[in-house]
């Protein structure tokens, strides 16, 4: 047969395992950090909120394509990436998305002013119905993000306003 253990033994080996094994309690060290997660977390919650509530920049499609010629590189870092807000004369009906094809486009310029360049809007053909609008000789407003890779062009566009 096996030793035999007493009373005496089971309360020394219960008092080793507290003080060897068990000496740190499991659930006190993960308060902080939970705490530090829940504070990191609501303010990256409230700047992002910040920074999509800002209201687009607005600029006229003469201004902004006097700007591109001006410096690309310039213009760029002004509007690279962000929504802005662009105003001008589409001379021409938008063209729509065609059959299996993911954009249509408008132009726009200043009226009565020929810039060598003008502003490129390109928008999805979930957007279609709203440009279908523009049968051109319009004044519109539209809203998109600045490119500026190829020319004064913004995608993502979206129709504000035809007048």
């Amino acid at each position: 047969m096996g030793p035999r253990l007493t009373a005496k033994d089971a309360e020394d080996f219960a008092e080793a395992a507290e003080k060897n094994i068990l000496c740190v309690p499991l659930r006190e060290p993960l308060r902080p950090l939970r705490l530090g997660f829940v504070l990191l977390s609501l303010a990256i919650l409230t700047a992002c909120q910040a920074a999509s509530s800002r209201t687009p920049v607005s600029v006229s499609a003469r201004t902004l394509v006097e700007e591109y010629e001006r410096s690309s590189a310039a213009a760029r870092s002004k509007y690279g990436g962000k929504e802005i807000t662009v105003m001008g004369y589409a001379p021409i009906a938008a063209t729509m998305p065609r059959l299996g094809a993911d954009q249509g486009s408008v132009v726009l310029e200043e009226r009565d002013l020929k810039l060598t360049r003008q502003v490129g809007c390109w928008f999805s053909k979930d957007q279609a119905e709203p440009f279908s609008k523009i049968k051109g000789a319009q004044y519109i407003t539209v809203k998109g993000i600045f490119n500026g890779e190829a020319g004064a062009d913004l995608k993502f566009c979206k129709l504000v306003k035809v007048e």
